[in-house]
């Protein structure tokens, strides 16, 4: 049942001799504040949502979007390497 916030925080850590840390700490938080919005969203049939927390939540989106983007292409350089 936890298994994205399991996948979630081992993309934060190394493997040693098989490869880097896939996203940082930072990309994690961003992403992981945003799992806790799906679940919300998708859970909460008959409550209202509020206009301010969407817009907050769109705001993060744009930027774990942009840190996932530079965590991925630096993951990717260090496997190349």
């Amino acid at each position: 049942a936890r298994w994205h916030s399991a996948l979630l925080q081992r993309m934060t850590q190394a493997v040693p001799s098989i490869r880097p840390a896939v996203i940082s700490l930072e990309t994690y938080t961003s992403l992981n504040a945003l799992r806790g919005f799906r679940h919300f969203f998708r859970h909460a049939y008959e409550v209202p949502i509020n206009y301010e927390q969407l817009v907050v939540n769109l705001n993060l989106s744009r930027t774990a979007f942009k840190q996932l983007e530079v965590d991925l292409s630096a993951f990717l350089k260090q496997l190349e390497a």
